[in-house]
């Protein structure tokens, strides 16, 4: 049953962007906070993600319509003091080891929905949406850690996937010849599982994901052609925008005698602007 799915989904995403798609470059900024990483603070740093995306795309002329954002993440280094460190596991006085955390991943979504209203240039619609994430965050143990902690938290990955459902809203409008303003949002229910083999932390989680964003486009290029009985519309056009998300799962647990907790909530959340190139037919 699963490959089946994914064979559809496949073949949905293949479809999708031979007739429309943007590939844009986005920088901004990530955080991750949950104390399950040793630090009671914020993780936060520096982050580059590149897409592929498709905001608004009406089928075959009506007012069906599909979306995706495909994305890739990627962050700089931060470095934390570990201040939920157990001084009953290692009693050295004044000692808090330094952990330095990087996330990386991918992210998911494709929506397909239903304008309520669409002028040809202008439109609002509501949509469905199935999406998946597979980020994970890298820790790297510092030249000050000692033996114990090397021990207890060796270098290691924790990977994040969960399976994501909901709804969507997306609008656009033609302030000028060629020059469109829009917008979306998405909220929906979200499950998987977070995992650190080396940290004990495992377990199957639950939560919420949110994105908002909008943004401007400008048409290079768009025409409308009927050959035959197809109308045909290539466009060729640039965008700049802004996006945010939040995932928020619930209950992450953690078995590991180094650190002073058993669970925790695990949020991230990144914020970037961004620029594209698209086409469409």
């Amino acid at each position: 049953m699963f490959k089946k799915r994914f064979f559809f989904l496949f073949i949905l995403v293949t479809y999708s962007i031979s007739n429309s798609a943007e590939l844009r470059f986005g920088k901004g900024s990530f955080s991750v906070s949950s104390d399950i990483f040793g630090s009671s603070k914020e993780i936060k740093e520096d982050i580059t993600v590149y897409s592929i995306a498709e905001q608004h795309k009406n089928i075959f002329g009506n007012r069906l319509y599909y979306s995706y954002n495909l994305s890739f993440l990627s962050s700089e280094k931060e470095r934390k003091v570990i201040d939920l460190y157990n001084t009953a596991y290692d009693p050295t006085p004044g000692y808090k080891p330094q952990m330095e955390y990087e996330l990386k991943g991918f992210d998911g979504q494709i929506d397909l929905g239903f304008d309520v209203l669409n002028s040809g240039s202008s439109y609002l619609g509501f949509s469905a949406f199935l999406g998946i994430s597979l980020p994970y965050i890298e820790n790297y143990n510092t030249d000050s850690n000692n033996n114990n902690t090397l021990s207890a938290l060796p270098d290691s990955k924790t990977e994040i996937k969960t399976y994501r459902v909901g709804g969507s809203v997306k609008g656009g409008y033609e302030i000028f010849p060629r020059i469109n303003i829009f917008g979306f949002f998405s909220y929906g229910y979200q499950t998987g599982k977070v995992e650190n083999e080396k940290w004990g932390i495992d377990g199957s989680v639950n939560g919420s994901y949110m994105t908002i964003g909008g943004g401007i486009k400008f048409y290079i290029f768009k025409e409308k052609k009927k050959i035959l009985f197809l109308t045909l519309s290539p466009q060729l056009y640039v965008t700049a925008g802004y996006k945010y998300d939040r995932w928020e799962l619930k209950d992450v647990k953690i078995n590991n005698i180094a650190l002073n907790l058993n669970k925790d909530d695990l949020v991230i959340t990144d914020s970037y602007g961004f620029f594209g190139l698209g086409y469409s037919f």
